[in-house]
């Protein structure tokens, strides 16, 4: 500002997480916590409850995890992890939510067909009771299992167990060398062999 600015004081605290209770401020009156490491502005909403206003917090540990005032957190109040594959979470009023998030922190599950158009990843398992499709990278540092087909034109990668049976390869001309017995390619250009899908046997790779 150019000109010298009215300075309006609220309630407020130079510690980080020092979160006001419900007895401090009255309802719909301001707070403010200016500590640098985990600062907010916080009012008390008309059922009575301690709200947070502001971007999300960003660091390694949740908002408030050591809290100098009042403990817990605000309903809807939003934290992005720092470390590792970033994940945007809201507290749902009893535990951290992801939302959205294209990395899973644990199984993911899907009755119905999966797509997306890039990478999947997580860091458990993923089941799917039917086809995983991604024209990304499939990722997962657990198990990769699907009841009928996994289909992917990036590469399939996980530290896990990959049932060879259940994944279908789609190649374009010239079946793989090796062949995984039980395993299931699909060949989409007539080269030495016609298109369509192949089985591995102990024999080699036999048309379907």
């Amino acid at each position: 500002m150019t000109s010298t600015p009215v300075t309006i004081l609220l309630k407020r605290s130079g510690q980080a997480s020092d979160r006001p209770n419900t007895t401090i401020v009255a309802g719909g009156e301001m707070a403010l916590a200016f500590g640098a490491a985990d600062p907010g502005m916080y009012y008390k909403d008309s059922a009575g409850n301690i709200r947070k206003i502001g971007g999300s917090h960003y660091g390694t540990t949740a908002p408030n995890s050591a809290y100098v005032g009042s403990s817990g957190n605000s309903v809807g109040e939003l934290w992005a992890q720092s470390t590792g594959n970033t994940i945007l979470s809201v507290w749902t009023g009893s535990a951290w939510q992801g939302v959205g998030a294209a990395f899973a922190t644990t199984a993911t599950s899907a009755n119905s067909a999966t797509t997306a158009g890039t990478a999947v990843l997580a860091s458990g398992a993923i089941t799917a009771n039917t086809a995983i499709l991604a024209s990304g990278a499939v990722l997962a540092s657990g198990a990769v299992r699907a009841d009928t087909c996994l289909l992917a034109s990036g590469a399939i990668l996980a530290s896990g167990t990959v049932p060879g049976t259940e994944i279908v390869t789609i190649v374009a001309s010239g079946l793989p060398g090796t062949v995984v017995v039980g395993g299931l390619v699909y060949q989409t250009d007539a080269g030495t062999e016609p298109s369509g899908l192949y089985v591995g046997t102990a024999a080699g790779w036999a048309k379907t």
